[in-house]
């Protein structure tokens, strides 16, 4: 097995609603179709605009750095510091073992 597709995803999507529509209702199964519902026409959208932006050669998807979120001097405490260094694409710490980001699979 390895990393699922987003039709693997898709197909999981539909199967868990097949299962849930089945149960009796009450307001927790009924939440429950809703987000899956959701998360099956988000899959669908992506899926369509991804196609689009690519028979359009307009490049899907940009990757931008993180944007961090900075406290005030008054806030900051004083982080451990860790071994290894921060990726430069999105500022997570990178043990030094590691050619490649965690966080985001940047190559170092």
């Amino acid at each position: 097995m390895g990393t699922p597709s987003l039709e693997e995803f898709r197909r999981w999507l539909q199967t868990e609603i097949k299962e849930i529509e089945a149960l009796d209702a009450d307001s927790n199964i009924a939440k429950r179709l809703i987000q899956l519902e959701s998360a099956l026409q988000e899959a669908m959208a992506f899926t369509a605009a991804w196609e689009i932006r690519t028979e359009s050669e307009v490049i899907p998807v940009i990757q931008e750095k993180a944007v961090r979120l900075l406290s005030s001097s008054d806030d900051f405490t004083e982080q451990p510091t860790v071994s290894g260094g921060i990726c430069p694409s999105c500022e997570a710490e990178v043990e030094d073992d590691l050619p490649f980001c965690p966080a985001c699979g940047e190559n170092r």
